[in-house]
């Protein structure tokens, strides 16, 4: 059985890809190449999904309505379960250490500076298996992380990073199955955009819907704070546009802002909805309308970014480039911890230093920056060029990390 992807170069200009695919499954290619990144809602959850976009699923799609919704059954009964054995315990827990958000754009370094911190044995970090399966890892994940290994794929396809149940990941898929309120709704949705509940501006969000995620949040971080106790560091690209919510619910946190050259970001963003999003389509989509996503999300992180900034106080957050951490980690490491006033640095040094050698030979893929992609970038973010000194003459061959 053959999947249909249809590719056509411009000579000039952006490349035009129907991304079109029938997703039926090769020989050489299965479940874990095309592994949906949104699995942990419930039954009842994932069929108000669909009720809530008018069952608006292309014909193509319908194997893939089948997994998640046997996906939901499972986590279902496997809530259940774990409500009944644990859900009083997780009532009285009490978040005393504020988190720390690593905030940044999606492909800007956030999951480069999340692995690092993780290290750090004064901090925890959700793991893939909680994030993925938040209704029931205290309860499953002893087993269920060995099935998860068995069926997830070993490296994410955009960057060829490890992707293993035991690695740091970010809490937004974790909120998103909770809740369904996340920007991440529309990886599902691309066309209609389940909206208001994709909405990435929490002020385009209905009190209700915004009061429902706040819960699955606090519940879900109460989950994380019950099984180590310790200060968690949390990364999440829709958290850059929360500073505001997020520093009311938690007050005396620290963010961390990591940003990286726009021609980069869109390149690598763009890769990341062709080679691993894609495969949580249930709508037909083009690459015009991928791009209009990628330009008009970012405009709107950054948007809410700037507007709430000035309330978080200077110690309180602290702003990186990428290419200063990949440059010189350790020092831009250090220069994080003393300036929101995390301790132990001395302590985590050694085990920095040990992971970076581990990756130290990592290889990049190269991109073609054509002009006119180049053009669009430079003039739509002209304000992350300007406020964050990148150059609109950057090199048109780019790694892709």
């Amino acid at each position: 059985m053959k999947t249909r992807f249809t590719l056509t170069l411009a000579e000039f200009g952006m490349p035009k890809i129907r991304i079109s695919m029938n997703h039926h499954m090769t020989r050489s290619q299965g479940l874990k190449e095309r592994f949906p990144v949104l699995t942990g809602m419930t039954f009842g959850d994932w069929i108000r999904v669909l009720h809530r976009n008018r069952f608006k699923v292309h014909v193509g799609y319908w194997g893939r309505i089948g997994f998640l919704s046997a996906m939901g059954a499972l986590n279902s009964v496997l809530s259940l379960y774990e409500f009944i054995i644990f859900g009083a315990r997780i009532k009285r827990v009490r978040i005393e250490k504020p988190p720390v958000f690593i905030i940044g754009h999606w492909r800007s370094g956030t999951t480069h500076l999340h692995n690092l911190l993780s290290l750090d044995e004064n901090l925890s970090c959700p793991n893939s298996y909680q994030s993925m399966f938040p209704h029931h890892f205290l309860w499953s994940e002893r087993i269920g992380k060995t099935v998860f290994d068995i069926i997830a794929p070993t490296k994410r396809p955009m960057d060829n990073m490890p992707f293993r149940s035991h690695i740091p990941q970010e809490d937004e898929f974790a909120v998103a199955a909770l809740s369904t309120v996340s920007p991440y709704m529309r990886f599902l949705f691309p066309v209609s955009g389940d909206l208001p509940y994709s909405e990435v501006d929490p002020r385009n969000i209905p009190a209700e819907l915004l009061e429902e995620w706040k819960g699955s949040f606090m519940y879900f971080l109460k989950k994380l704070h019950y099984l180590k106790g310790k200060r968690l560091v949390l990364k999440s690209p829709p958290h850059l546009a929360r500073l505001e919510i997020l520093s009311e619910m938690f007050p005396g946190s620290r963010f961390i802002h990591i940003v990286r050259h726009p021609y980069m970001v869109y390149l690598s963003t763009r890769n990341l909805w062709r080679t691993t999003l894609v495969h949580s389509f249930l709508q037909e989509t083009d690459e015009e309308n991928i791009h209009n996503l990628i330009i008009s999300m970012y405009l709107k992180f950054f948007s809410s970014f700037e507007r709430c900034r000035a309330q978080i106080s200077e110690n309180s957050m602290h702003e990186l480039r990428f290419e200063d951490l990949e440059k010189d980690p350790l020092e831009t490491l250090e220069i994080i911890y003393d300036s929101i006033g995390l301790s132990g640095f001395e302590h985590f040094r050694p085990r920095a230093e040990s992971y970076l050698e581990t990756i130290a030979n990592y290889r990049r893929n190269i991109y073609h920056l054509d002009q006119k992609i180049k053009q669009t970038v430079q003039q739509k973010w002209r304000d992350t060029f300007d406020r964050y000194g990148y150059s609109g003459d950057a090199f048109a061959e780019m790694s892709k990390i």
